[in-house]
């Protein structure tokens, strides 16, 4: 039997929550403060159900002149390329969630350089931050998540292939910010 497709990619927002996640009355618009937007407001408990991005941690691991990507293998941008990456879970840090998501993703352990940059985009409900990693050990390994990892050099990104505009910006940033014995300015951008 063939694999069922997968369902289009979806998210939270204003109009599919609708009901209080705290005593299950209605959730209608409510103007908390003049001139300001509306918030959702339970018409029952008056809990405000505030509508904020989700936290999203990544990396780039960096190791003898290569980056390491992985290739998406399921929706959102399935078969397009990325960094390890994923939501940070409740009561985790941002930088554990890094970590984390690195070894859950690649096999690898790492340790995070510097920050890379915080990308966000009106029209996406997440905000990503990405850190530069230095490999410290594991055997490459892809997950349920991604059914390819490549180790690339500046010059192999495949920058139509990429799966995100936050991952064209990262990467983008990574190759032109040196940091951490990574890539020197500019090398292998497209024109």
């Amino acid at each position: 039997m063939p694999d069922a497709p997968h369902p289009p990619h979806r998210h939270i927002s204003p109009q599919t929550v609708r009901f209080c996640p705290l005593c299950g009355a209605a959730l209608a618009p409510k103007a908390m403060e003049a001139g300001k937007r509306p918030e959702m407001v339970c018409t029952g408990c008056e809990f405000v159900y505030y509508m904020t991005q989700k936290v999203v941690a990544g990396t780039i691991p960096w190791r003898d002149g290569r980056l390491l990507l992985t290739r998406r293998a399921i929706e959102p941008s399935l078969g397009k390329w990325t960094f390890p990456g994923g939501y940070v879970d409740w009561g985790e840090t941002v930088e554990a969630a890094a970590l984390r998501e690195t070894w859950e993703e690649t096999g690898l352990t790492v340790a995070l350089g510097g920050l890379l940059g915080v990308y966000s985009y009106a029209t996406s409900p997440v905000v990503i931050v990405v850190y530069r990693a230095r490999v410290l050990g594991g055997t490459l390994t892809p997950c349920h998540e991604n059914d390819r990892l490549e180790w690339m050099t500046p010059a192999e990104v495949p920058w139509d292939a990429l799966a995100f505009p936050s991952t064209v910006a990262a990467m983008r940033d990574f190759l032109t910010r040196p940091d951490d014995g990574g890539p020197t300015a500019g090398s292998a951008l497209p024109a």
